[in-house]
C-alpha cells in the first residue's frame, strides 16, 4: 500500500465497501517490500465509509493477515473485513492513530 491507492471493493449484506470511495483513517501497518518475496509483509489500513462504518483492508504476503492457502501452498492475498466501532477504536489506540478524531475519550 505504499503511497499508491489500494483498490479493493466488496459487497457485504447489500452494501458496497470500497477503498477508493471510503476515507482512509489510518495505516495500521507500514511494511515495505515485495509481497511475493517476503511472506510476512502486511499492508493494512483502517477505512470509514460515508455512512460511518469502519472496515480494514489490505494485502499481505503468504503468511500475513491476508495470505491464504491455495492447494498445497500458501500464497499472498488481499482482503476487506468489516469491524465494529470498538474494534476500530482499539486498532487506532494500538497503532497511535487519530483516536480523538473519531471517538470520545476521557482523562485517565
Amino acid at each position: 500500500m505504499k503511497d499508491e491507492l489500494l483498490q479493493i471493493r466488496r459487497v457485504i449484506d447489500g452494501r458496497v465497501y470500497d477503498t477508493t470511495t471510503a476515507a482512509l483513517v489510518h495505516r495500521l501497518t507500514a511494511d515495505e517490500g515485495s509481497i511475493m518475496l517476503n511472506f510476512h509483509v502486511d499492508r493494512t489500513a483502517l477505512y470509514r465509509t460515508r455512512n460511518g462504518r469502519f472496515f480494514i483492508a489490505g494485502e499481505s504476503g503468504a503468511f500475513g493477515r491476508w495470505g491464504r492457502r491455495d492447494d498445497n501452498s500458501y500464497v499472498p492475498g488481499r482482503g476487506l473485513k468489516l469491524i465494529t466501532d470498538l474494534e476500530a477504536q482499539r486498532h487506532l489506540e494500538e497503532t497511535d492513530g487519530p483516536v480523538e478524531a473519531y471517538f470520545d475519550v476521557a482523562e485517565g
